[in-house]
């Protein structure tokens, strides 16, 4: 069964990515985020323009395995990183098409971790790490 972040979960994170907010809850639990993280342009090796991206997530299964990341901002045309595919799935948050975050091997990484590491800061950290680099074997763009 799915859990969702308790709210010491959510303020431990905040601690680390302060524009963070939640964006759907159950009762006391966070269900779904919403947060901007800095990164770079990415469109090459060499493309580091500093970008700021708005994402947006469900948390509900974090404790088994990495949800998709939405990118609410900037919009699908003036993204150019490498690790963010173009927007072609509606996304449950904003009922439209968005762009989302390429994992690559992160999924499998993330569920070799132990469940006590899979928590919000870890996966606001790993988003960050993403989109703080460009990955040229990505499949994205």
């Amino acid at each position: 069964m799915p859990i969702p972040i308790s709210s010491n979960d959510f303020r431990r994170a905040t601690g680390m990515f302060p524009s963070l907010q939640p964006l759907a809850t159950s009762g006391t639990d966070i269900t779904a985020i919403a947060v901007t993280i800095g990164g770079i342009s990415g469109g090459t090796l060499t493309d580091r323009g500093s970008v700021s991206y708005r994402i947006l997530a469900s948390v509900r299964s974090l404790e088994s395995e990495l949800p998709p990341i939405w990118i609410a901002s900037p919009d699908d045309a003036r993204i150019r990183h490498m690790n963010v595919f173009r927007a072609s799935e509606i996304c449950p948050f904003t009922g439209t098409r968005l762009p989302t975050l390429c994992w690559g091997r992160s999924p499998a990484a993330w569920r070799g971790a132990a469940t006590s590491e899979r928590r919000l800061a870890n996966l606001l950290e790993a988003v960050r790490q993403v989109l703080a680099n460009a990955n040229p074997n990505s499949r994205a763009r």
